[in-house]
């Protein structure tokens, strides 16, 4: 998908234009879901997390300062009501034995690679979950992921390295032959 100025898209979003939704929408569901599932792990939460940004987006779209990074307001409106959810459930844990059956598969709202991605990086940190989906799903750029996990750039790198060296050990085992 091309790079779309969201600046362009402010004052109909904030007349609740439905055609500017769709496109913002469109543009930036990639970077939302991934900075959900990254810290859930739960496809129904995810949908229902990236529906909650999206209003709240919505409720707050006048407080976004045109010329800033647009995607990363976003995305940092999605990390911070997913940590809100996270504060109030490790309250009152349940788990749902069926769900994580369901847990990374397909979705009308995201590709299925996505939730592939998901499922590998599945034993990383959080931190490092986070900062390897916005990177490898979306392709943002460190200083980008840096100011959305609220970490120093260098913090942001040592983070992706250290998830990656982790990620080839996990895989490079998978691929021994058994003796």
């Amino acid at each position: 998908m091309e790079k779309i100025n969201f600046d362009e898209y402010i004052d109909r979003l904030a007349q609740k234009d439905d055609e500017a939704f769709r496109t913002v929408y469109e543009a930036t569901k990639r970077g939302v879901f991934s900075i959900i599932i990254s810290l859930v792990k739960n496809k129904t939460v995810t949908e229902d997390l990236m529906q909650d940004t999206y209003i709240r987006m919505l409720e707050k779209i006048h407080t976004y300062k045109k010329g800033r990074n647009f995607n990363a307001w976003l995305v940092q409106i999605a990390k911070n009501l997913t940590l809100d959810y996270l504060r109030k459930e490790s309250k009152s844990t349940t788990v749902d034995p069926q769900e994580s059956n369901y847990m990374f598969e397909g979705s009308y709202h995201e590709p299925h690679h996505t939730y592939e991605t998901a499922e590998m990086i599945e034993g990383l940190e959080a931190d490092e979950r986070q900062v390897v989906m916005l990177r490898v799903v979306n392709d943002y750029k460190f200083k980008a992921i840096a100011n959305i996990v609220d970490k120093p750039l260098g913090t942001t790198l040592w983070l992706y390295n250290k998830a990656m060296k982790k990620l080839r050990k996990k895989y490079d085992k998978g691929k021994e032959e058994p003796k």
